[in-house]
């Protein structure tokens, strides 16, 4: 049931439902709101290739035109050995002429809730930048989960910190030597919530983006991506996306064999939460990130899903879950 205010029309629906009209409206939306452009394609990738064959979207409209909108994308996942429904949210676009009405934005959140619950999704998790992190917390209530970190293996520090020329170089020395020296150890991952992945995740994640590379070992499957960094003097990095079944020995195998084939890659990077460091990556202190790294999440139904969903050792999350590099 559409809700109406202020003139402005509230309504949520699945991709699938969607105008040709107004997947062009969204698609201006985004594109006139974020430096990254969007095409139709990209749009139906992203949100029509999980298991459900659809998102959600929490539309606000004035006179007939799409002004905002709040996307969620369903993900299986395995809470405590018991299958459900998470939604990831993952977009938040607002018209600039439409922006600084809180009860605006609201609105856009009550509305997809109702509809989430209606299909069996019980809580809602997402990664937003540092703006919508905050006015998320005060206005949708969502809460914390916990900080993703960054863990690193410098090839080349040369392109990075370049105004501590030559102590970046002297740098990247000594951490090569003290990951040689560091203590080598066995240590298995425990995690009760997870992601379940398989074909239609895959689908869902990674679309047909030829970006992502898929490496296929006997004990792990590793999916990565080669980027060129414009804000580091074009440093090519080695983005880890995830690592499967993921646990300290499959990512310290998988930064060697990244190491063993890529020459001329300055930067391997893995973003997750590790209860253990593997002995070849080094974890960046938090005032080195600029970006957001905390997600957080909102319990719609506390019957359904428990308190235990906020403590952050018990998520193997990592740049998989969310709609980041």
């Amino acid at each position: 049931m559409p809700k109406i205010g202020n003139n402005l029309i509230f309504i949520v629906k699945k991709t699938n439902d969607l105008t040709d009209q107004e997947i062009d409206q969204l698609l201006l939306l985004h594109n006139t709101t974020m430096s990254e452009k969007r095409t139709k394609k990209m749009f139906q990738d992203k949100y029509s290739l999980n298991f459900l064959g659809f998102s959600f979207h929490a539309l606000m409209i004035n006179k007939s035109v799409i002004v905002g909108c709040n996307t969620v994308i369903p993900q299986e996942f395995i809470f405590f050995e018991k299958k459900y429904i998470f939604g990831q949210w993952c977009e938040n676009l607002i018209d600039k002429n439409f922006r600084g009405s809180f009860s605006n934005y609201k609105k856009l959140g009550s509305i997809y809730n109702e509809e989430l619950l209606k299909n069996n999704i019980y809580f809602i998790y997402g990664l937003p930048n540092r703006a919508n992190h905050i006015v998320s917390k005060k206005l949708l209530g969502m809460k914390d989960i916990g900080k993703l970190n960054y863990y690193v293996y410098p090839k080349k520090l040369d392109k990075f910190l370049t105004k501590y020329y030559p102590l970046n170089i002297l740098s990247c020395f000594f951490l090569k030597i003290l990951i040689m020296i560091k203590f080598k150890f066995k240590y298995n991952y425990n995690f009760p919530i997870y992601k379940l992945y398989n074909e239609d995740f895959h689908r869902s994640r990674y679309g047909n983006n030829n970006e992502y590379k898929v490496l296929l070992k006997d004990e792990y499957k590793l999916i990565y991506k080669l980027d060129v960094s414009d804000h580091h003097n074009k440093a090519k990095i080695i983005w880890i996306m995830d690592v499967l079944p993921l646990n300290k020995s499959n990512l310290e195998s998988s930064v060697n064999e990244l190491k063993k084939g890529n020459n001329d890659v300055d930067l391997i990077v893995y973003i997750g939460k590790l209860n253990s460091t593997p002995y070849n990556l080094i974890k960046v202190p938090d005032k080195f990130i600029n970006e957001n790294s905390i997600f957080s999440g909102k319990i719609l139904d506390e019957t359904k899903i428990n308190n235990s969903v906020f403590k952050h050792d018990h998520w193997n999350v990592n740049s998989s879950n969310f709609d980041y590099k």
